[in-house]
């Protein structure tokens, strides 16, 4: 059974609580004006930085289309999908064909009554200046790194210059955990959950960077215990820690779908990881079977679904030269399958991009 808080603390049913003035929930808040202020002000940078990268995509996006020759050849030809693969010859048509689908669903290729691709003359794209304040720029970098990889994924997902795996590729994949976007990830949960001395702690998809920053809150009486696929990673992370001298940290090569939920845990945190799962029920089952009572699950992603200012396929399309990508999810896929695990749970909403799920 779920419940979301409102204002006053009060179970008030199913539907999902929506945030204070200042984006903070007042329920289990005991920040001081001055610091909910500045966690605010983290989230809503968080949120800022993804919505300008959707407008940003958007026109690399089609500058690509002109770039490969994609949005002539519909204009000369008027060429079914299969048709225009044929006509553009790139060797990998998955990738191409996955681009077309692409620009149908973002509305710059119309599929008239005939299935025959049409330009769509009506779409404008603008780019504009961002706010400064808010933007994190190191992100958006992030998305022009992956966005340059496209020319090479026309002639096959395997092309050696598509580095963006995390078993090959961790060296890329440590220098993306450091930037200023993923550390203010982790501030935020952090300050959000008053992390400290002898808490403990999982994390899935732990990478390379959050461990020591992580297992350094919570020693010398607490646990952190991280889980990731890459041995590499961890192997980076396992050399910081015994730098650092912290020992309270346990790291685990392998795949969060085969442990075991030990319901012990203060804190589970999922950052940036629930899009690669190949299970969202199996992971959130065993995420929340990690908990004790009155332990919060933490999942933060770059958008849910949901957030009308981001558009999921334009994400994806980047992502998945990864991969291991999967899918943006929503938060009503989370709600619906947490609902069906059969575990009792009150839950928040802090932004755009994280809900926090208390085990009661």
């Amino acid at each position: 059974m779920a419940f979301n808080i409102d204002g006053s603390g009060n179970k008030s049913g199913v539907r999902s609580n929506m945030l204070s003035e200042n984006n903070i929930l007042k329920y289990g808040s005991n920040f001081s004006k001055a610091n909910a202020s500045s966690l605010n002000n983290k989230i809503n940078s968080l949120n800022y930085t993804v919505e300008y990268i959707n407008n940003e995509l958007m026109g690399i996006f089609f500058r690509q289309g002109l770039k490969f020759g994609i949005f002539k050849a519909v204009e000369d030809f008027r060429p079914t999908i299969s048709e225009l693969i044929t006509i553009l010859g790139y060797p990998n048509e998955e990738f191409v064909e996955k681009y077309i689908k692409t620009a149908v669903s973002l509305n710059l290729l119309n599929l008239n009554e005939e299935e025959r691709l049409e330009l769509n003359s009506d779409f404008i794209y603008s780019s504009i200046h961002p706010e400064y304040d808010k933007i994190i720029s190191d992100h958006v970098s992030r998305y022009d790194f992956m966005s340059g990889l496209v020319q090479y994924a026309f002639i096959g997902y395997d092309h050696p210059e598509i580095l963006l795996n995390f078993k090959k590729d961790a060296d890329i994949w440590d220098m993306m955990l450091n930037t200023k976007y993923m550390k203010t990830c982790r501030e935020v949960i952090s300050e959000y959950l008053d992390i400290k001395n002898g808490d403990t702690i999982l994390e899935v998809g732990c990478g390379s960077r959050s461990p020591l920053y992580f297992a350094s809150k919570v020693a010398p009486n607490g646990e952190y215990v991280g889980v990731d696929i890459s041995k590499k990673l961890i192997r980076v992370a396992q050399g910081r820690l015994k730098r650092s001298g912290i020992e309270c940290a346990k790291l685990k090569a392998l795949d969060f779908s085969e442990t075991i939920a030990k319901n012990k845990h203060d804190y589970v945190l999922c950052i940036h990881t629930l899009s690669y799962a190949d299970s969202l029920k199996l992971f959130l089952k065993k995420m929340m079977g990690s908990l004790r009572k009155g332990g919060k699950l933490v999942i933060m992603e770059e958008f849910f679904t949901e957030n009308i200012n981001t558009n999921a396929e334009l994400f994806e399309f980047y992502n998945h030269l990864n991969k291991y990508f999967k899918n943006y999810v929503s938060k009503t896929e989370i709600l619906k399958e947490l609902e069906l695990i059969g575990i009792d749970y009150k839950y928040e909403l802090l932004g755009d991009n994280c809900i926090v799920v208390e085990r009661i």
